[in-house]
């Protein structure tokens, strides 16, 4: 069943508890894919990483290829809905798909992104998390006593970076939400989209919420094991707790993909 051709008439208001049905929609969605779609998602992310760490323009280029390659998930998961098979070619479909369009949705994505990091490494500094770093292995492996006027002082500035970075991108993850799929797979224009996207997200911030509500608990428990390490310099606590909330994050983060997805058929009711 194709979404390409259907008209995008409006978004609507849908339930509080839709939130839970996008994540529930999206392990269901990846059945039998799981393990490609994770893969897929690794791979945006080593792929971004590479690209960020280029110096001076690395974190601009690296936010045109993350939406590039987000298109090219959301493009996957549109294969998905309709029988078909997940490729890894799917991650790159993107570029082959409404390209002027998506080129232009990604500069302004990469511009107000590479505005936020900066802002964000005003405030936060780096000199702090490069120390707090080094650290870290002689606290874990060495039994070396933690500075706790360091770790007290990155945290606070990190703590505030975050929060500021966080309100200022919020509006703007809004606005790309919903975007990407209205672009790459409606053919919307830049301007239309992001403004039917914003207002869409707006219309339904209880469903988001209650989606959001359990990769957070479920981040927040796997956190405190590896917390618990370091206060006691615990090994072994450390060698499990890392692998399970590495485990847990690339997981929340292809549920998170997938979800863009499953909550646009939702909101726009393209399933109805």
């Amino acid at each position: 069943m194709s979404t390409n051709t259907a008209p995008v008439v409006a978004a609507r208001s849908v339930p509080a508890g839709r939130g839970w049905q996008w994540i529930v929609d999206s392990w269901t969605l990846m059945a039998g894919y799981r393990a490609l779609f994770v893969g897929l998602v690794v791979a945006l992310f080593v792929l971004t990483g590479v690209v960020d760490a280029i110096p001076v323009v690395g974190s601009f280029a690296g936010a045109l290829l993350a939406l590039a390659l987000t298109a090219g998930l959301v493009i996957g998961c549109d294969a998905l809905w309709r029988g078909e098979p997940l490729k890894f070619d799917h991650l790159f479909a993107g570029f082959d798909r409404q390209r002027p369009k998506l080129v232009a949705l990604a500069v302004i994505f990469a511009v107000a992104n590479f505005m936020l990091a900066t802002l964000g490494d005003l405030i936060a500094g780096s000199g702090g998390v490069d120390a707090l770093l080094d650290m870290l292995p002689g606290v874990l492996l060495g039994g070396a006593t933690p500075d706790l006027m360091l770790v007290r002082e990155v945290m606070l500035r990190s703590l505030l970076a975050m929060l500021v970075v966080l309100g200022l991108s919020i509006p703007l993850y809004m606005a790309f939400w919903f975007a990407v799929p209205l672009v790459t797979l409606r053919g919307l224009d830049v301007m239309p989209a992001m403004k039917l996207s914003l207002a869409a997200c707006a219309e339904n911030m209880q469903p988001f919420l209650i989606w959001s509500v359990p990769p957070l608990l479920a981040t927040i428990v796997l956190v405190v094991p590896l917390s618990v390490a370091i206060a006691t310099r615990s090994l072994l606590l450390g060698l499990v707790s890392v692998p399970l909330l590495l485990l847990d994050l690339v997981l929340l983060a292809a549920l998170t993909f997938a979800s863009i997805y499953t909550s646009y058929r939702d909101v726009f009711a393209l399933g109805e």
